[in-house]
């Protein structure tokens, strides 16, 4: 309102200076190298407007003279810029799909319209990678590592070559640097744990693995597993370099986090048995962790736990103090089949033997029996066809790896093939399905006679 206020109000007094120059026109008298030139005050006027106006368009002609390369560069740039991105987009879709050619001509196409920006580097440098071109992936991963902008990233990609080439060391050096960088970058602490573990550094893994999972995570079945596994792990090399005592804490702290996990129930047993002795304490820890961790290892440090103790004696122990911790179980009626035929009680290893194989016993099951018959009832036949039907039973429980399948008699925190964390479980292994009418035979080569 104001603003039109003002214009009406300049359109008055312009109307107004018009009327009075027109009731006062006056002379204006020039002369100029023998030239006179006379005119009126308003001709005057008119020509000074006109001679402004002609001034101001020479001044924006200038200034737009001044600035037009600048403006047309600005557009060839733009240009540019939209094909460059154009082509890493069109790269790292190649990438994706696993055509290596394409993301190699894409990533020229970048390296022309955006050379030396991030992403340009990254499309490079994966696209190397695509094409096995090693040599091509370190210059440009070492480009970025150059670069404060793109150190970080260039870190990763160094890291991920480091691990798949086997140099943990370098890879973890690497990491370092990318945790200095940025601390508490997800995938960093997350490579530096998978590298401390591959690295049998338990205590770093420890210390990193309580950093990563806070709050709820560390109340997690899958982290406190970890951490049993790993505090197992630190109580064997204890054993090792500071004796049974110093590492019993540590058994019974992986026991406690996984009472399931049965090599640490096995390890906090012989530990307790060396440093205790046959105690009120110990007898309690027998109970609970065949409880929770039923297995024939188990069975065994609980019977050596008493030493010089008697099959007789071992088998009433058996009885009265471990297998009410789970009556039911197989691995119960295994352990108590196994001492009654050690001690010599026929009937009793029978009933039990029976009851640990069910409806389809394993082949150590049968074989068991087949020893039964020899020597309860010398009956060589009836051992025979206990043993006949052990050569197609199903195969004992193993620890099994659940990466590869490698089958091992003992677990281990890695695995011995594939190098996988936590990753054997004891189970039989899966033949499949059996079909009676196929004979199933080995190919041998024919050894020919010497003449």
């Amino acid at each position: 309102m104001i603003r039109i206020l003002f214009i009406f109000a300049l359109v008055v007094l312009i109307a107004l200076g018009a009327v009075w120059l027109s009731d006062h026109p006056g002379d204006v008298r020039l002369t100029w190298g023998g030239y006179i030139v006379e005119t009126s005050v308003i001709v005057v006027g008119l020509l000074a407007l006109v001679f402004a106006a002609l001034v101001a368009l020479l001044y924006r002609f200038w200034i737009w003279l001044k600035h037009s390369p600048g403006r047309i560069g600005d557009v060839f740039s733009e240009r540019r810029r939209n094909k460059g991105l154009e082509a890493i987009s069109s790269g790292m879709v190649a990438i994706a799909a696993g055509d290596a050619d394409e993301a190699r001509r894409q990533a020229v196409a970048a390296e022309k319209h955006l050379s030396g920006e991030p992403m340009t580097l990254l499309l490079a440098a994966q696209a190397a990678e695509l094409n096995a071109d090693e040599r091509a992936a370190n210059i440009y991963y070492d480009r970025m590592m150059q670069r404060r902008d793109t150190e970080f990233l260039g870190l990763r990609g160094l890291i991920n070559r480091a691990i798949r080439d086997g140099d943990l060391e370098k890879a973890r050096s690497l990491a370092k640097r990318a945790e200095e960088l940025r601390p508490g970058t997800e995938w960093v602490q997350k490579d530096l744990y998978e590298l401390a573990l591959k690295m049998r550094d338990w205590d770093e893994a420890d210390r990193l693995l309580a950093k990563m999972a806070r709050g709820k995570a560390a109340k997690s079945d899958a982290v406190r597993r970890a951490k049993a596994v790993i505090t197992y792990e630190r109580a064997l090399a204890t054993q090792k370099l500071k004796g049974d005592a110093e590492a019993l804490p540590l058994a019974e702290q992986a026991h406690a986090l996984d009472p399931s996990f049965v090599p640490a129930a096995v390890l906090d047993m012989k530990l307790a048995a060396e440093v205790q002795g046959n105690s009120r304490k110990l007898r309690k820890l027998v109970a609970e962790t065949w409880k929770h961790a039923p297995h024939q290892d188990l069975a065994e440090a609980i019977r050596h736990s008493v030493a010089g103790e008697q099959p007789a004696d071992w088998l009433r122990r058996a009885t009265e103090t471990v297998a009410p911790g789970n009556p039911d179980h197989k691995e119960t009626h295994l352990m108590l089949g196994r001492a009654a035929l050690a001690s010599r009680d026929w009937g009793l290893a029978r009933e039990h033997l029976l009851k640990a194989g069910g409806d389809n016993p394993t082949a150590g099951i049968l074989r068991l029996l087949a020893e039964l018959e020899e020597k309860a009832n010398a009956d060589a036949f009836a051992a025979r066809e206990w043993i006949v039907k052990s050569s197609v039973a199903p195969q004992d429980p193993l620890w099994i790896c659940n990466s590869c399948g490698r089958q091992e008699e003992d677990w281990h925190a890695h695995c011995p093939a594939c190098d996988s964390f936590d990753s054997f479980e004891w189970r039989t292994v899966d033949r499949g399905t059996h079909s009676p009418d196929v004979i199933e035979a080995e190919i041998v080569r024919e050894i020919s006679a010497s003449t």
